[in-house]
């Protein structure tokens, strides 16, 4: 198989479903599969919260310097599922999408070392995947530096993006000009928009660490039992728009 059917592989192999009661998991498919593709890998679980999975490729120690990538796993659907339309993928993609984009990343061994992966839940709600994390990273004592969130929107689809940039909060202009730089570098169209829906990144901002949304581009409800369409061309475009960012920032 090429590299687009091995990610959409990957993309169908984590589109199950995942729900949580705010306190812990109690539909857990997607936590098995994450769990299932890691299992062997250079990365281990560091921490294991009621609503965060945390990997990073070595036990942490205090003083760590790090950056998180969190990408949440709970959905509201009934039913999930990805289905081939040519050059769409239409399936319940929030937010297996960027489940598969950071897993393709860790499975091919490309993100920096001190970068932290946070498969989160209770992210439709009040965020207590993400909260679980910054306590947990807390408690070993490391420095959180950046928080790069990845899930899915409907902005710039109408315009062709491949990527949306969503929820820039805390960020000094020199990150941020690494950051434009980095994009800028995946040569396709991308949108940008400072005030989107409010996701993970408002919650890590809370806790004074500069956050970024570097979202799939889909058109349809995002919640809708229909599912969305995802443009092909655009998987490995966002893939690389999330790398080039993690390496600005490593």
């Amino acid at each position: 198989m090429d590299k687009t059917s091995d990610f959409i592989e990957l993309l169908k192999a984590v589109t199950v479903d995942s729900k949580d009661n705010g306190e812990g998991f109690v539909v857990s498919r997607r936590v098995e599969a994450i769990e299932r593709l890691l299992d062997g890998t250079a990365y281990r679980l560091v921490a294991r919260e009621p609503l965060a999975l945390i990997y990073a490729k070595r036990e942490l120690s205090a003083g760590d310097s790090v950056v998180l990538v969190s990408s949440h796993i709970d959905s509201v659907y009934d039913f999930c599922f990805c289905n081939d339309e040519g050059d769409y993928l239409r399936g319940t993609f929030d937010n297996s999408v960027g489940n598969a984009a950071i897993l393709w990343l860790m499975l091919q061994g490309l993100l920096p070392d001190n970068v932290v992966v946070a498969f989160t839940g209770d992210e439709e709600r009040d965020s207590q995947g993400a909260v679980q994390t910054v306590l947990a990273l807390g408690r070993m004592q490391c420095d959180i530096k950046f928080a790069l969130v990845l899930d899915v929107t409907n902005t710039g689809y109408e315009s062709g993006a491949h990527f949306a940039l969503e929820n820039d909060l805390g960020i000094d202009i020199f990150t941020a000009h690494k950051i434009v730089e980095s994009v800028e570098t995946v040569g396709v169209r991308y949108e940008f928009k400072h005030n989107a829906e409010p996701d993970e990144s408002w919650d890590y901002s809370d806790y004074g660490i500069p956050a970024l949304s570097v979202c799939a581009v889909v058109n349809g409800n995002l919640h809708g039992c229909e599912g969305v369409l995802l443009q092909k061309c655009a998987l490995f475009s966002y893939c690389k728009s999330v790398l080039s960012v993690l390496n600005s920032l490593a």
